[in-house]
């Protein structure tokens, strides 16, 4: 499932979604989903012309490009005083195996997105991709790890990305000196099916190496396993430092996972 918000990210965000889908032999579910004022009723937004002519004509747009792609591609628009609440209900309504969203695609949701968000990124339906960028080009893919859950993810869109997309991937695991960065390296990317790909151990701050590597990459591939990493993208809010800093679009993944009652309550792990 894709989420569209604008005509300006639409055409990267149906691509990586395209790109993904083709690589499980799956579809496309484009929504948009459109954030009505909470005084102004559905009802009445559904009669808007001017509304409804501008959702028809980004979904018409979402429809074209996936077919490129060559994935069957469903559309549908949405109607919601809740925003990324309904897009998350949408995501688990329609059982989609990946969200694809574009960073800040919680803007429309306004003022009070905030402490939603952080909630709504604890009880993910389902994987969640946010790309930051306007620009999708595979060809030179960077995925930064350090393992955990959510680098699988990173590692699993990596291969998509070479089987549909011809991506070359390059793997980078910043050390600290230890003698058994290499041996990690490469015991990560073999149980993750990127044994071939070109494994890069280089030790030193982790923001410079990655900023370094990513010169040389169209898209970083990230595992969001910072908490409320996710959330603050999907917020708007700015990126960590390691990633503001770069000038290759950034691709965050995150994994679903359960959370304990204290973890909801106080933000641990």
């Amino acid at each position: 499932m894709v989420a569209l918000a604008n005509p300006w990210t639409e055409g990267p965000l149906v691509a990586l979604a395209g790109a993904l889908a083709a690589g499980r032999d799956g579809e496309v579910l484009a929504v948009h989903v459109v954030r009505v004022p909470d005084q102004t009723a559905l009802s009445a937004a559904a009669e808007n012309e001017e509304l409804t002519a501008e959702s028809e004509r980004l979904l018409a747009a979402a429809e074209a490009d996936a077919g490129e792609v060559g994935v069957p591609v469903e559309t549908k628009t949405v109607l919601s005083h809740r925003s990324l609440a309904e897009v998350f209900d949408a995501a688990r309504t329609n059982d989609a195996d990946a969200l694809v969203m574009g960073h800040g695609g919680a803007r429309l949701a306004g003022g009070r997105a905030e402490r939603a968000v952080d909630e709504l990124a604890g009880t993910l339906p389902c994987d969640v991709l946010v790309l930051d960028g306007r620009e999708f080009d595979p060809s030179r893919v960077l995925v930064p790890t350090a393992g955990g859950r959510s680098s699988e993810l990173s590692a699993a869109v990596a291969r998509a990305l070479r089987a549909t997309a011809d991506a070359k991937v390059s793997v980078l695991h910043v050390a600290d000196g230890d003698e058994n960065a290499r041996a990690f390296l490469e015991e990560w990317a073999a149980a993750h099916g990127l044994a071939d790909a070109d494994l890069r151990v280089e030790t030193g701050d982790v923001a410079a190496e990655i900023e370094r590597a990513a010169a040389a990459a169209t898209l970083v591939v990230v595992g969001a396993t910072e908490r409320g990493l996710l959330a603050r993208a999907v917020g708007g809010s700015p990126a960590p430092s390691v990633l503001e800093r770069l000038d290759t679009p950034v691709l965050l993944a995150e994994r679903p996972g359960e959370r304990s009652l204290r973890r909801r309550l106080f933000g641990r792990r």
